[in-house]
């Protein structure tokens, strides 16, 4: 019975070894896809703002694009035309 009782500690402790394994696994994955999602990100706002024109495409793009208030908010403003933080990177060029 001590035998099977090692075996079953050794079977647990190789499952949580393999948990924390596929957690490390799954943020390496995830630091990836949002690397990958801010530099598009910056991209499309570089390339939309080089000219003025472009910029009711994208806050219209913006606005059907996102759903949750608080980040309508941080990236539209109260008025639905660019929150602070937006106009400096739009001025700025997207960078």
């Amino acid at each position: 019975m001590a035998d099977l009782e090692a075996l079953k500690l050794k079977r647990d402790q190789l499952n949580a070894r393999i948990q924390q394994a596929e957690a490390r696994q799954r943020a390496t994955a995830k630091k990836a896809d949002d690397r990958v999602k801010v530099l598009v990100g910056a991209a499309v706002l570089n390339q939309q703002t080089r000219t003025p024109e472009k910029l009711p495409a994208l806050l219209s793009l913006l606005d059907s694009f996102l759903s949750r208030p608080a980040e309508r908010l941080a990236v539209l403003g109260e008025d639905g035309q660019g929150s602070e933080a937006f106009k400096r990177l739009v001025a700025g060029g997207g960078e």
